[in-house]
């Protein structure tokens, strides 16, 4: 039997300390096409990470952007790679979110259609929510 995930309709609410430490918003983008395109992909992200640096979030839940890379080159390359180590998308999102003064953002590479590097990622969303990473 799978498990179906239904879309979320707005962002997680976190009442309290447990709940935040239990929540991760993971916003996932694609290399951009075009200005536009970047605009449409991080646009979203830099008003969310507003309004949680406002005072009206007290609790807020962990929140990492992933990157998802074209074909890095050689498979086993690509497996041994370290999630923090960004790939062009990964720097082209880095450099572009700190314009708009999101510096602190944890953003991680995953490349597309390489379930060794998504088993990876969901091993550092494990971590980060049980505060290992």
């Amino acid at each position: 039997q799978s498990r179906r995930f239904a879309a979320a309709r707005g962002l997680p609410k976190v009442d309290n300390e447990d709940v935040a430490s239990v929540t991760c918003v993971a916003y996932v983008v694609k290399p951009f096409s075009s200005q536009k395109d970047e605009q449409r992909q991080l646009g979203p992200i830099v008003i969310v990470e507003a309004s949680y640096t406002g005072p009206t979030h007290v609790h807020v839940p962990h929140r990492i952007v992933v990157a998802l890379e074209d074909s890095i080159g050689e498979q086993d390359n690509a497996a041994r790679r370290d999630l923090l180590s960004l790939g062009p998308c990964g720097e082209k999102v880095r450099e572009c979110l700190s314009q708009r003064g999101l510096q602190a953002m944890s953003i991680v590479s995953v490349e597309k259609r390489n379930v060794v590097c998504h088993r990876k990622l969901l091993s550092h969303l494990a971590g980060m929510l049980l505060g290992l990473t």
